[in-house]
């Protein structure tokens, strides 16, 4: 398992374990380039309903955002959310 990644623990939620090692599991595979919710899901291993939720709740933190890209939806990190992967690595 990879490090925990800070910015994975989030104010309006409770952070339970497996929450926050999903959203570090999110953070690392977005952290090098933006992909889209399957892909995401894909590589964490989780279902995609479960990734969106993720990312929904990291987005209205500032962690993370969307943008559509060539018809698609598109998920990246923002300043906040690559910041604290680079302070981790």
């Amino acid at each position: 398992m990879a490090e925990v990644n800070p910015r994975a623990y989030l104010a309006r939620i409770k952070n339970v374990k497996k929450g926050v090692n999903t959203r570090s599991k999110i953070l690392e595979v977005i952290k090098s380039r933006p992909l889209t919710l399957k892909s995401i899901a894909e590589q964490v291993g989780k279902s995609s309903s479960s990734i969106r939720r993720h990312l929904k709740n990291m987005e209205a933190e500032g962690i993370v955002k969307s943008q559509r890209y060539k018809g698609r939806i598109i998920w990246m990190t923002t300043g906040v959310g690559q910041k604290a992967i680079e302070e981790v690595y």
